[in-house]
């Protein structure tokens, strides 16, 4: 069974954060963050239950060569990334937007 993603809009806002972030930091680098994401979505949709449960319900996958998770739940075919935090970041301190 084929995987879907969803994104929230935080996620969706912590990616073009972080990217433009990268790319004022080093021209390119913007890019390389979001082909870096691009492979591990990839992966998740291959095998969405590879990563651990940091928080009930929530796995994260870590980005190759960038300090970022990506926190996902997985419902039926669904893969919802729920945020793209930063390692430095507590994922326990969210606030409950369920």
């Amino acid at each position: 069974m084929a995987s879907h993603l969803k994104f929230s809009s935080r996620a969706l806002r912590e990616i073009g954060e972080a990217q433009e972030w990268y790319e004022l930091q080093s021209h390119g680098l913007g890019e390389e963050f979001i082909a870096a994401i691009e492979l591990q979505l990839k992966r998740l949709e291959q095998a969405p239950l590879l990563y651990a449960e940091v928080i009930s319900g929530v796995r994260r996958s870590l980005l190759p060569r960038f300090p970022y998770g990506l926190f996902y739940a997985v419902r039926g075919n669904l893969i919802h990334v729920l945020a793209v935090s930063h390692d430095a970041r507590n994922p326990k301190q969210w606030p409950k937007t369920r």
